[in-house]
This record gives structure tokens, C-alpha cells and sequence, in this order.
């Protein structure tokens, strides 16, 4: 026999049964035209992207790359000669500094020069000095 409990279990499974029936039914309604329009997106967002298109597109970019690599080598190139003439600024002031240090060095030398040649003159002197005095010492010596 059946109880109360089994009654209500069983409405409830027929009304489960039911409503899992409409939404079948209505997915058979909607379901086709939902993924017809979904298949029509996809579709038209790929327009016009067929292989032609995408090899049109991958030129562009490899011309925007060669341009851009080109560009590239361009600055690197001004960079370089920017570089190299500063380089030739500092290779012209050192140059132009040990210039002056050699003229400078070259008066030293010469100056140097002169006053050995004073000092020989002196010592010259001096010693022609020291022998008339020692001389007259002698001269003195003698007479006394």
C-alpha cells in the first residue's frame, strides 16, 4: 500500500519530471536559432580575416618591423658618431694640453741651460777668486 510520503514523493518527482520536459522543450525552440546567431558572430568578426588577409596583415607588421629596425640602426649610428666625436674632443684637448706641457718643459730645459752656463761662469769666477787670493796669501806669507 502506499503511505502519504509516497504519494508526495512521487508528485514531486512527476512535477521534477515535468519541468525538466518544458525546459527541453524549450531548448529545442531556442537552441537551434542561439547557436545559428552564435556561428553568424563568430563569423563576421572573422570577416575578411581569411588566409589572403592575414598574409596581407603579417606583411604590414614585417614592413612596420623592417622600418622600425631601420629607424633603430639609424639612432644607433648617430649615437656612434656622436660618440666617436666627442672622443675626437678629448683626443684634441689632450693633445693640445701635451703641447703645452712639452713648451713648457722645452723653456724649463732651456732655462736650465742658461743658468748651468751662469754657473760655470761663477764657479769660474770663484775658483780664479780663490787662486788670486790664495796668491796674495802667499804674497803675504812671503813678505812678512
Amino acid at each position: 500500500m502506499s503511505t502519504p510520503e509516497d504519494t508526495a514523493d512521487f508528485s514531486d518527482v512527476t512535477a521534477e519530471i515535468e519541468e525538466v520536459k518544458e525546459i527541453a522543450n524549450d531548448l529545442r525552440a531556442v537552441l537551434p536559432t542561439r547557436i545559428e546567431a552564435a556561428v553568424q558572430r563568430a563569423l563576421d568578426a572573422h570577416e575578411g580575416t581569411g588566409p589572403d588577409a592575414r598574409v596581407a596583415e603579417l606583411h604590414a607588421l614585417a614592413l612596420d618591423t623592417a622600418q622600425r629596425t631601420r629607424a633603430l640602426a639609424a639612432d644607433v649610428r648617430a649615437d656612434r658618431v656622436s660618440r666617436i666625436e666627442d672622443l675626437e674632443v678629448v683626443v684634441d684637448l689632450l693633445a693640445e694640453g701635451l703641447g703645452a706641457v712639452r713648451g713648457d718643459v722645452a723653456r724649463l730645459e732651456a732655462r736650465s741651460v742658461r743658468i748651468e752656463k751662469e754657473l760655470e761662469r761663477v764657479t769660474w769666477a770663484l775658483d780664479r777668486v780663490g787662486t788670486q787670493l790664495e796668491r796674495l796669501a802667499g804674497d803675504d806669507d812671503d813678505a812678512s
